[in-house]
């Protein structure tokens, strides 16, 4: 602190020994002590306030925050000392020279509180930026997270639509397997009937003929309506796979931002 106890009392010995008794005899020697004893309340102050916040000392936001405002306290108090000290100088014989010393002291007594405000500042900025970058890196890792869901859902979805479709090829095959058993059948049971009619009299030829004729005739509409309801049955998976395939072609709403860039 540029603010020595001595210094604060040479004011009294730069007079000329004609106007110390009269400065005395007017009770402004108590005015002297009075600014004596501010000079060194000051200077203290402000050295408590640079103990406690020593450079580099400051490493939190709430002990930057504590530390502005202890500075905005002092700085308040010294501003309130120096308007004091130069009401003081007023009943002075050297105004000036008082007024001076004055805003000395308060700008000795003010820088210690301005290095500590700064460097509370300078901690409270960076501490809002890691704190915006670390937000930043988490919003991004969610992102990230958020595409692969998208992509591993997509690939879910795509192998369970090959899965329903390979179920039904293999159902496909399996019908047409049956249809062609069930043909062989009636063939063979048709070349049985027409051996065991080679072996009847006439009429009971033409009556087993006439059933035999029924018997086919009736497993014709069968197959027929087989036929007519897989028929049905293949148009309507059709129209089910073109639908479904259509709607996992186009994307949800929102997702297309979602996707990364090819």
């Amino acid at each position: 602190m540029n603010c020595p106890l001595n210094n604060c009392h040479l004011d009294i010995y730069r007079m000329r020994p004609i106007h110390k008794s009269r400065l005395l005899s007017r009770g402004l020697a108590g005015g002297l002590l009075a600014l004596f004893f501010h000079c060194a309340v000051a200077q203290e102050a402000g050295t408590s306030l640079s103990t406690q916040y020593p450079p580099g000392s400051i490493a939190t936001v709430e002990a930057a925050e504590s530390a502005q405002q202890q500075a905005a306290n002092e700085n308040a108090r010294i501003e309130l000392q120096y308007d004091r000290d130069e009401q003081a100088c007023n009943g002075m014989f050297f105004v000036s020279t008082c007024r001076d010393k004055a805003k000395e002291r308060r700008r000795a007594a003010l820088e210690p509180v301005r290095l500590v405000k700064n460097e509370a500042e300078m901690v409270i900025r960076r501490m809002r930026v890691a704190d915006r970058d670390q937000a930043l890196t988490e919003r991004r890792r969610e992102k990230a997270l958020e595409t692969l869901q998208i992509e591993q859902d997509a690939q879910q979805k795509a192998q369970q639509i090959a899965q329903k479709q390979t179920r039904n090829i293999e159902k496909e095959r399996e019908n047409v397997q049956n249809e062609q058993l069930h043909a062989q059948d009636i063939e063979q049971r048709t070349a049985d009937h027409q051996a065991q009619q080679q072996h009847m009299p006439a009429t009971v030829a033409a009556g087993a003929q006439k059933r035999a004729d029924n018997v086919a005739a009736y497993d014709r509409k069968i197959r027929e309506a087989q036929a007519h309801q897989r028929d049905i049955a293949a148009k309507k998976a059709e129209k089910d796979r073109t639908r479904k395939a259509q709607s996992s072609a186009v994307p949800p709403a929102g997702a297309t931002e979602n996707l990364p860039s090819p």
